[in-house]
């Protein structure tokens, strides 16, 4: 069987050099995606917007400029029901990097070797969906179709996924099926990856300043559909920092397994 991830990126846009990035999106079959869809794409309309926009939404900007905060709450309220009511066979991952620690804690040859950030958090999304594949209860020809939101990255996030598909030393590779850039206009289930992209980032972001309690929706999405979740903060990068250093490989070659 065939199993699908739609994936999407969020980061702090507004600086020079992006502080937090995530990797984040949903896995489900594709019973379940059709549910999702034939819900999504007519609340979109009867709310009068071409797609769902999670930053766009709670900065009320563009178009959401002029919502006034009850229909703000009331349209996203509605399109979180669609994911919640799917309950754990819609499963979120989400990967997130310190990105100014990573710059700091490891070095230039280092950073080479693990990529970019949207690259290191892309490659253990990979891992982790796969490896929760291969260890979860699915058959053993069960595999997964990897969709993702177009981005700078996206030539290089298929080469990898497809270097990695092919690595006999991916110990799984043979969950892998393809991996494939498209747009949030023209596919729908793209679009519940913007609300947990944009969640997982408020999430380790919004952190990082002060104390805080978790935002009402991730709060919901952790509570109904379950989340698997890793990010490399100070403390993972210091020490994964030897290990990155001392490794032979090409660049962008180097993925960090997920342990349990």
């Amino acid at each position: 069987m065939l199993f699908k991830f739609f994936s999407d990126e969020s980061y702090d846009s507004q600086t020079p050099e992006p502080r937090t990035y995530i990797v984040a999106g949903y896995f489900s079959s594709d019973a379940i995606w059709q549910n999702v869809e034939k819900r999504w794409a007519p609340l979109n309309s009867e709310y009068g917007v071409p797609r769902f926009h999670a930053s766009h939404l709670n900065a009320k900007t563009y178009e959401y400029d002029g919502w006034a905060d009850p229909k703000k709450i009331e349209y996203s309220s509605k399109m979180l029901k669609i994911i919640t009511d799917q309950e754990r066979a819609l499963h979120a991952f989400v990967c997130g990097i310190h990105a100014d620690e990573y710059r700091r804690i490891i070095s230039d040859a280092g950073r080479e070797k693990m990529g970019h950030p949207y690259l290191v958090c892309f490659k253990t999304c990979m891992a982790l969906v796969a490896k929760e594949m291969d260890e979860g209860g699915f058959q053993p020809e069960d595999k997964i179709a990897v969709f993702i939101d177009r981005n700078p990255f996206e030539i290089e996030a298929v080469r990898i996924f497809c270097q990695l598909k092919d690595n006999p030393q991916f110990p799984y590779r043979s969950r892998l099926h393809s991996c494939t850039p498209a747009s949030m206009d023209s596919m729908i289930a793209l679009q519940p990856s913007d609300m947990i992209a944009y969640e997982g980032f408020r999430w380790h972001h919004d952190r990082r300043a002060k104390e805080c309690k978790t935002r009402i929706v991730m709060d919901t999405i952790l509570n109904h559909n379950g989340i698997t979740e890793r990010y490399f903060g100070a403390k993972t990068l210091s020490g994964l920092k030897d290990g990155i250093e001392a490794t032979v490989c090409l660049p962008n070659q180097l993925v960090i397994l997920p342990t349990n």
